[in-house]
């Protein structure tokens, strides 16, 4: 599907998704792999953290998350150590794991695209200023974020 905006042949872009374990997010995720990103583009996860959520509890390997299921990946594939780039100071621990899953996504879907994970701290800022401030530091070309919808509630 050509919608038109892609850049001339040659050059690459730098899409950036804002990730997060919600399906909203997923689903930008999704759009932007098999609509938006194109090969030897370059993928952006941009991850949000309040002042000391660094380190999220961790989930029991019995427990498998709902954004893991929703990729229908095996918590073996997912638990692998990844390593990722973090911008939020200090220390270079692992990131949450649909951060990881995510990855992976990308990776199999996408295998040519370039994928970088940033977790940046909110540091007091809206959420939607530092967004737009991340993507203006990394001369972002498309900035996909999933959107949530209200429910309609039941028709009939």
């Amino acid at each position: 599907m050509d919608s038109g905006w892609r850049t001339p042949a040659g050059s690459r872009r730098r899409v950036m998704v804002v990730a997060d374990p919600s399906r909203e997010a997923s689903g930008a995720l999704e759009w932007a792999l098999y609509h938006a990103v194109a090969e030897h583009d370059e993928l952006l996860l941009l991850h949000l953290e309040h002042p000391g959520e660094s380190t999220p509890p961790r989930r029991s390997a019995s427990a498998p998350s709902t954004f893991t299921l929703f990729l229908r990946r095996p918590p073996s594939l997912v638990s692998a150590g990844v390593s990722e780039h973090d911008s939020g100071g200090g220390g270079t621990n692992a990131g949450p794991v649909f951060l990881e899953a995510m990855r992976a996504k990308c990776e199999a879907a996408q295998p040519t695209v370039k994928v970088q994970i940033e977790r940046v701290e909110m540091e007091g800022m809206g959420k939607a200023t530092k967004i737009l401030e991340r993507a203006q530091l990394h001369c972002v070309d498309l900035l996909v974020i999933g959107q949530r919808r209200s429910s309609v509630g039941f028709l009939g």
